[in-house]
């Protein structure tokens, strides 16, 4: 996806975005986000975001915007799924969200089966490098880390960089999720508005902005923030540093889906036995919209196999994964769910030429019309 323009904003001023979408009445609600109080000390856990949804412009008072990029929310939450679940896709009103790409591609799929409504929305879209997951339960290890002083975080490429109330920064080893590694869609696929960090020294206070609408540009126009022009330098570095990421995701893909290929059938299923049926991953899944799920009814009825519970969800969203990970990343036991889905995608392109979450107007190919176009084809 191609920007109209492109500039530097003040990280301070992205909650003014906000809050002009509500102020002009754009949109009646925003999907944003806040960072979770531990209700034991009652302090704030800036490592662990969730939704919240915002319907007043004075309600939104700052934005986690380094800790969502870095973190994404926390466990099976992700823009997508909250808009369909908590916000009726925006069917009967006008909602905006911030997204990863990997939600922006899951839209798309949702779109399709006339879960969402795209007219309804406006998008700001991250490009994205990926997240660390379960940044607070692992920050326990680092006990000469006061998680209460860091003030900022960014991705590296070696890990976790964290910026203290001193001005200083530290470089922990909490990479990027398995499955962000191997992804090589860091660009969103549709989007009013973009952020992104790549490419920006964690110091700084700004962050890119991108316009890729004209009904961005002018939400732009109207929150009356001040805009600055990338320099050369930051450009560069900017676009290099997208290049690099996606050069390691191709070959980190390539390298996992020819290992996970030589295994046998019999080892891709051995994999699958520490299944516990626990309904995480479908909780997770950004695609799965069924109201009354069959494979959670026949686990309660317990006349359904942990192999068999895999296989069948494998099979019911496999044309329409989004490869966002979440239930590789959320999984209790661990499953390579990720490698199951990548590994298939990959064969949906190679054969039927079919990619999900690219555009609305693909015809997945196990869809009635699809079909009826193969046979006439052959004929």
């Amino acid at each position: 996806m191609d920007a109209m323009a492109d500039y530097l904003i003040k990280i301070e001023d992205f909650p003014k975005i906000l809050e002009t979408l509500l102020k002009e009445k754009v949109v009646d609600k925003i999907i944003g986000a806040e960072t979770r109080i531990d209700k034991k000390t009652e302090k704030e856990d800036r490592f662990t975001v969730q939704p919240k949804l915002y319907e007043k412009p004075e309600d939104i008072k700052g934005f986690p915007l380094t800790n969502l990029i870095s973190y994404g929310y926390a466990r099976t939450d992700s823009a997508s799924k909250y808009l369909h679940k908590s916000v009726e896709g925006a069917m009967k009103e006008k909602v905006a969200l911030i997204a990863r790409p990997c939600d922006t591609r899951a839209l798309i799929e949702l779109a399709k089966i006339r879960q969402v409504n795209l007219d309804n929305l406006f998008i700001i879209a991250f490009e994205d490098r990926g997240m660390v997951i379960n940044v607070s339960r692992q920050m326990r290890s680092y006990k000469d880390i006061d998680p209460t002083k860091v003030v900022k975080e960014k991705i590296g490429d070696k890990g976790l960089i964290l910026q203290f109330d001193d001005g200083k920064t530290k470089e922990i080893d909490l990479p990027i999720a398995e499955n962000c590694s191997r992804c090589t869609k860091k660009i969103p696929v549709v989007a009013d508005l973009g952020i992104s960090d790549l490419g920006i020294p964690i110091d700084s206070d700004e962050i890119i902005l991108k316009v890729y609408s004209d009904k961005g540009n002018e939400v732009l126009e109207k929150s009356k923030i001040k805009t600055k022009a990338i320099p050369d330098d930051v450009k560069k570095s900017h676009m290099d540093k997208i290049k690099e990421i996606k050069e390691n995701a191709i070959a980190k893909r390539a390298k996992d889906l020819e290992e996970w290929g030589n295994l046998s059938q019999e080892e891709k299923m051995a994999k699958l036995q520490g299944c516990t049926m626990c309904n995480t991953c479908i909780r997770g899944c950004p695609v799965c919209y069924c109201v009354d799920c069959i494979l959670q009814k026949k686990r309660k009825e317990k006349i359904i196999n942990k192999e068999t519970y895999q296989l069948t969800r494998i099979a019911h969203v496999a044309d329409r994964c989004i490869e966002c990970g979440n239930c590789d990343n959320n999984c209790p036991q661990h499953l390579p769910l990720s490698l199951y889905f990548q590994s298939l995608n990959e064969v949906f392109k190679e054969k039927f030429k079919y990619s999900s979450g690219e555009s609305v107007d693909d015809i997945p190919f196990r869809s009635g019309k699809a079909i009826a176009e193969m046979e006439l084809e052959k004929s």
